[in-house]
């Protein structure tokens, strides 16, 4: 797997997922540089390429990067409890893109991990870790065939799940004490029924202009920014 642009290799190197750097030898960037003088202290394979064979978006560098490794439900779950932090479930996000955002969101955010399902739902791609800024690489993900039998063991250990839809509960009304997980649906038909039907509550943003939905990934980062507010506000 590749990774192309300075923000994308610079986040590969320090999670060490680099195991080796294209540079183009044309590139005069001083961050490129940077990402260079990383690469050679760290002992990871530096190899100077024309500039046209890197594609437009790279800007002169990429990476090869290991494999993704999904990690373990349980042990995004017992880091929650642990940490204090709190669990993204996204339920069929299909666009790369769109989850790419969210794993950028939920690595700002301090996310604990991030569930996604096995079919039926973007995967962490090239694209995904792309879009993310390189942060993909730093989030943990974990896949489960059924999420509404995860969300039934989340629940089981005490954790508060709150569902994002219109037409809920105002979002500044909603406890986010931890343990807590936060559901976003998929782009056109929202949070699955079985899901739905697990969370504590439903809660949505209140809209103050004529358009009266957002992006799910920007919404997604409200709920997270909520989590994040609440806990600085108990402390």
């Amino acid at each position: 797997m590749k990774v192309y642009g300075v923000n994308s290799v610079l986040e590969a190197i320090k999670a060490g997922k680099a195991s080796k750097i294209y540079i183009a030898r044309e590139s005069k960037n001083p961050k490129i540089a940077t990402i260079e003088s990383k690469a050679k202290k760290m002992g990871i394979p530096v190899v100077y390429v024309p500039r046209s064979t890197l594609p437009a978006e790279s800007k002169g560098v990429a990476a090869d990067i290991t494999a993704i490794k999904y990690m373990d439900f349980d042990y995004i779950l017992e880091k929650a409890l642990r940490e204090g932090r709190f669990i993204l479930i996204l339920d069929g996000v299909n666009d790369p893109h769109n989850l790419g955002a969210c794993l950028r969101s939920a690595e700002f955010f301090g996310c604990a991990g991030v569930l996604i399902p096995k079919r039926r739902a973007a995967q962490v791609t090239e694209a995904v870790v792309r879009v993310s800024a390189g942060a993909a690489l730093h989030v943990d993900v974990a896949r489960e065939e059924n999420l509404a039998s995860a969300v039934k063991k989340l629940k089981k250990l005490g954790f508060y799940v709150i569902g994002a839809e219109v037409g809920g509960e105002e979002l500044w009304k909603v406890s986010f004490s931890p343990p807590v997980a936060i559901v976003i649906g998929g782009e056109d038909k929202g949070i699955s029924r079985p899901v739905r039907k697990q969370c504590d509550v439903i809660a949505s943003i209140p809209c103050y202009g004529r358009i009266e939905s957002l992006n799910l990934s920007v919404a997604a980062g409200i709920f997270m920014y909520e989590f994040a507010r609440s806990q600085k506000s108990e402390h």
